[in-house]
């Protein structure tokens, strides 16, 4: 049975998401109005989290019912799913930077397609590298084609193998190296004449640590091994207030980040190691702190004592259970390829156009969202054709 809030958590994320993404190529004065501006959690950290807390929720319990054969046939399915929808991405665009220009268009967003159609193709295939907003899948494939193992090390009591492996690959993220690891692929392909960047943003060993951390918890659960009703005891409200007052702490800093305070030698010696696409120490500092607020105010802030806490619990478990976001997350795979597609759309759009005017800018922005719905509605009506067409067969 699916939890509807984590349907509502992860199309949260995908709207805002395809919100943060459209923003940066039309420039909205609404598009500032968002969480991307206090604070180090972004969409993509929750959407990775929240993707493997689903995936061990659903696939440990298939371990657990019907054993490890049957876990493996799941997540090889699912796999060949995402795969599917990678590569016709890729295709299609690689088609769009071949034909574009017969018709006098030249999408800068997909400059690499058409300077190296074949090999920046085929790497982008052999998930390599990729073209802008196109990373999660990749490194979702890389995290999936690992769970079988990883739940199978949980089932057996290993966790604690699992998890300190996966600090000492976050800690392998944080030294640079993979990312070094990939000049000597782009240079060699450079000498040979076909030069192209290889990566596809995300350091996939920092990263992990975010999946299995989602893979660890929803294992938990599938177990009945993790008991919430903790959070609801006087010692653990205190350590709210704690995680409150850091994630002010933490919002403020964010804000000196990327708003200009200080000088510029001082932010420059203070924010200069920060990197998102490691996945830095701030950004699991952050995360951490986030998950354990709204946590807390899902489970024990509707019954607390202090009225504003009450009130606040019972409006994130109202706003995250609404059918506009549970419909996002429920198609979450088919949601985010329709909003690399709408990015795209934008990105061509906007491009060789003046800065817009800023209520056009809202108004694209705003009506950038609807093709999301139309799409899960959409995926709707073909599970419920193909549900039907099941029907009769039997």
């Amino acid at each position: 049975m699916r939890l509807a809030i984590l349907d509502g958590f992860r199309g949260f994320f995908l709207l805002f998401m395809m919100i943060a993404h459209a923003n940066a190529y039309l420039s909205a004065p609404l598009g500032k109005w968002n969480h991307h501006y206090f604070g180090w959690v972004e969409d993509a950290q929750g959407f990775v989290f929240i993707s493997g807390l689903v995936v061990a929720l659903v696939y440990a319990r298939r371990l657990l019912r019907k054993g490890e054969a049957s876990m493996r046939e799941g997540i090889g399915a699912r796999i060949r799913t995402i795969y599917t929808y990678h590569a016709a991405l890729i295709l299609f665009f690689l088609a769009c930077a071949l034909l574009l220009p017969l018709i006098g268009l030249q999408a800068d967003i997909l400059r690499q397609q058409a300077e190296e159609p074949f090999v920046f193709t085929l790497a982008s295939l052999f998930l390599l590298t990729g073209t802008m907003h196109m990373g999660i899948l990749p490194m979702y494939l890389f995290f999936m084609i690992a769970t079988p193992a990883v739940l199978v090390m949980f089932h057996t009591g290993r966790a604690p193998v699992v998890l300190a492996g996966s600090i000492a690959l976050w800690l392998l993220a944080q030294t640079g190296w993979p990312d070094l690891l990939q000049l000597p692929v782009e240079a060699a392909a450079a000498n040979a004449g076909h030069p192209f960047n290889i990566g596809i943003y995300f350091n996939i060993f920092g990263w992990q640590a975010l999946f299995v951390a989602g893979l660890w918890i929803g294992w938990l659960v599938a177990n009945r091994q993790l008991n919430l009703d903790r959070l609801k005891t006087p010692a653990m409200q205190q350590v709210f207030w704690i995680a409150l007052a850091a994630y002010l702490i933490l919002g403020v800093f964010d804000v000196m980040a990327y708003s200009g305070w200080g000088s510029d030698g001082w932010r420059r010696i203070a924010f200069a190691s920060i990197d998102r696409g490691n996945l830095h120490i701030i950004y699991v500092v952050a995360f951490a702190v986030n998950l354990y607020l709204v946590t807390w105010l899902v489970v024990a802030g509707p019954s607390s004592e202090w009225p504003g806490l009450a009130l606040v619990g019972r409006f994130i478990g109202w706003l995250f259970t609404r059918n506009a976001l549970v419909r996002l997350g429920e198609h979450s795979l088919q949601i985010f390829a329709a909003h690399i597609l709408v990015v795209y759309a934008l990105s061509l759009w906007a491009q060789d156009r003046e800065p817009l005017e800023p209520m056009l800018a809202n108004i694209l922005l705003l009506t950038s969202i609807l093709p999301l719905y139309a799409v899960a509605w959409l995926h709707d009506r073909v599970k419920e054709r193909r549900a039907l067409a099941a029907e009769a067969r039997a």
